[in-house]
C-alpha cells in the first residue's frame, strides 16, 4: 500500500496508472489492481466531484464495497466555482445592506464588553494592536519559517498555524480530564485574537481548552483559503495541523467527550475534518464498545501543572494528511465528537453514521445572527438547495441580530441570557437569545446541548455514556475506581479535589 505522498510505490508491470482527474492520490494508482489501492489524500490539490469518472479510484470499505455516489461527494465537499459564486449574491442580499454592520455589528464599535474582540485594539496595549495590524494588513504565507531563517524576518510573512493551550477560568490544565475541549478560529485572526477567543470560552463553559490556531495570512489570502476549501473540498494548512490532536483524543480510552467548538472559518475546516474522518470511520459488525476497555494502570495520568519555563516551541507537522497513517475510527470513538459551530458558513457537514442507540453520530449543533453575511454563507443560506449547502443538526438563529465576531456578537449574547451566577448549566430551559429553526427534524434539542455545559455543568448522559464523575456522588464506586485508577491517586474516603 502507497505510503504519504512522496514515497512511490512501484506497480506491477501489467498495471496502467490511472488519470489524475484533480484527486490528491497516493502516488502508486491503479484501476485494476488490488494490490496498490488508491485512497485519495484531500492533500494540496482540490478533489474531483464527479463520482463517475473517479469510480475506479474510489476507496474500498473494509467490507469490500466501494463508496455510494452520495458518501463521495460528502468526502469531496465539492461544486462548481459559479455556485460559491450565486450563494455569496443571496448572503449579500439583506435589507438594509449594511454590510459593514454585518461584520462588525451596530455602532458604536466600542470594546465595552471584557472580553470584547475588539478591544484587540487597545491604544493602551500598542505593541498588541501593532501586531494585529500588521499580521492582517501584510500578506503572509501558512508555512514554517525553516530553522535558519531569523523570526523577525519570518514573522511578517510565515505564519504557520499553531496547537496553543488555555487553562480554565481558574488557571487549571487538569479540570475536566475527561473531556478535550479544542477551539478552531476563524479569518482575520491572529494568536493574541484566538487567545482571546479561547479566554472567554473558559470563562463561560470552565474547561480548559486546546486553541488550533488557524492564523491570519491577510484579508485576501483568507478568502481565498476559505473560498478553497468551501468550494472544492481542499484541505488547507489548518485543517492538517487540527486533524491528528482532534482524531488522537477520539482514540484516547480516557476521553468520553470530544468537544470542538468553531467559528467562522473555522467551521469550513471542521467540514474538511468531517469529510476526511469519513475516509476512517467504518461501520463494523464487529465492533465492540472502545470505551473502558484499557487497564487502569495502563490509563495517562493527567497533566497536573504547567512545566516552571516556557519550552521550547514545536510546530506541528506540514505534512498533507494521508488516510493510510490512522487507523479506522470507530462507533464509539465518532460517538465522542461534539461540533458547536458558530456562523456556520461550511458547505457541506454530514453526519459520518449512526451510535448505537441509533442516533446520529457525531452531533452538530449550529448558531447564526440573522444578518451575519458569514452565517447566510452556510447555514443560514437563503436558497441551501439550489446552492448545494447541507448542513446537519440543530440550527439556531438570532432574530434581528447584527455581527459576526464570536465573543461580542454570539458568547456575549448567551453569557447574558443563560449564565446565570455560579449556577452550573444553563439559566433556563430555553434556547435564548437563539430559536431553533428546524424543530421539526430534532424536536428533543429546544434547549441546545452547548448550554448544558455552562459554568462547568454537564449534558445528561446518553444510553451507554458513563456518567460524569463531577457529577456522582463520593461514595460512588466507579467514580472512586477512576480516582484510584490514576497513578498517586488518594484512596477511597479521602480528599480529592476536582
Amino acid at each position: 500500500m502507497a505510503g504519504a505522498i512522496g514515497a512511490p510505490t512501484p506497480m506491477p508491470a501489467q498495471c496502467e496508472p490511472a488519470p489524475a482527474a484533480g484527486l490528491a492520490l497516493s502516488d502508486a494508482t491503479c484501476l485494476s489492481c488490488p494490490a496498490v489501492p488508491s485512497i485519495p489524500t484531500l492533500g494540496i490539490v482540490p478533489s474531483s466531484s464527479n463520482w463517475a469518472a473517479v469510480t475506479g479510484k474510489l476507496p474500498t470499505k473494509r467490507r469490500g464495497q466501494v463508496p455510494s455516489q452520495t458518501e463521495w461527494e460528502e468526502v469531496v465537499g465539492g461544486r462548481e466555482l459559479s455556485e460559491l459564486l450565486r450563494g455569496a449574491r443571496d448572503a449579500l442580499d439583506i435589507k438594509p445592506p449594511l454590510w459593514l454592520r454585518s461584520v462588525l455589528g451596530p455602532p458604536p464599535w466600542l470594546p465595552l464588553s471584557r472580553f470584547s474582540d475588539l478591544g484587540i485594539l487597545y491604544p493602551w496595549r500598542p505593541v498588541r494592536a501593532a501586531t494585529y495590524l500588521a499580521d492582517i494588513l501584510v500578506p503572509s504565507l501558512p508555512m514554517t519559517p525553516p530553522a535558519w531563517l531569523p523570526e523577525v524576518i519570518a514573522w511578517p510573512f510565515l505564519h504557520p498555524s499553531r496547537i496553543r493551550q488555555r487553562p480554565d477560568h481558574n488557571g487549571s490544565w487538569a479540570s475536566h480530564p475527561r473531556e478535550a475541549w479544542f477551539f478552531v478560529n476563524g479569518i482575520l485572526t491572529n494568536d493574541a485574537f484566538a487567545q482571546l477567543n479561547a479566554a472567554y470560552l473558559a470563562h463561560l463553559f470552565h474547561r480548559p481548552v486546546t486553541l488550533v490556531q488557524n492564523s491570519t495570512g491577510g484579508a485576501l489570502e483568507d478568502l481565498v483559503e476559505c473560498a478553497r476549501d468551501k468550494a472544492f473540498g481542499a484541505t488547507a494548512e489548518a485543517a492538517t495541523k487540527a486533524f491528528p490532536p482532534i482524531y488522537d483524543a477520539l482514540k484516547d480510552p480516557d476521553k468520553d467527550r470530544v468537544v470542538v467548538i468553531a467559528h467562522s472559518q473555522g467551521t469550513i475546516i471542521a467540514g474538511v475534518l468531517l469529510r476526511f474522518m469519513r475516509l476512517l470511520y467504518r461501520r463494523d459488525e464487529e465492533q465492540t464498545d472502545s470505551r473502558g476497555t484499557a487497564p487502569p494502570a495502563a490509563r495517562r495520568a493527567p497533566r497536573l501543572a504547567r512545566a516552571a519555563a516556557e519550552p521550547e516551541d514545536v510546530p506541528p507537522d506540514d505534512m498533507p494528511l494521508d488516510p493510510t497513517d490512522f487507523e479506522p475510527l470507530t462507533d464509539d470513538e465518532v460517538a465522542k465528537l461534539e461540533l458547536y459551530c458558530f456562523a456556520n458558513c461550511a458547505t457541506k457537514m454530514p453526519y459520518l453514521g449512526e451510535a448505537f442507540d441509533g442516533r446520529p453520530i457525531p452531533w452538530i449543533e449550529s448558531y447564526g445572527n440573522q444578518f451575519d453575511i458569514v452565517a447566510r454563507l452556510g447555514m443560514l443560506a437563503p436558497n441551501p438547495d439550489e446552492r448545494g449547502v447541507e448542513i446537519k443538526g440543530p440550527r439556531y438563529e438570532r432574530k434581528g441580530a447584527w455581527g459576526h465576531l464570536l465573543n461580542e456578537h454570539y458568547l456575549r449574547g448567551i453569557e447574558q441570557e443563560q449564565k446565570n451566577g455560579r449556577k452550573r448549566g444553563p439559566s433556563g430551559e430555553s434556547a435564548k437569545p437563539y430559536v431553533l429553526i428546524n424543530p421539526s427534524d430534532h424536536p428533543e434539542a429546544e434547549v441546545p446541548r452547548l448550554f448544558r455545559y455552562i459554568n462547568g455543568g454537564f449534558p445528561p448522559p446518553r444510553v451507554r455514556e458513563s456518567e460524569p464523575a463531577a457529577q456522582r456522588p463520593r461514595g460512588d464506586p466507579l467514580r472512586a475506581a477512576r480516582r484510584t485508577a490514576i497513578p498517586g491517586a488518594a484512596a477511597d474516603g479521602a480528599t480529592v479535589n476536582h
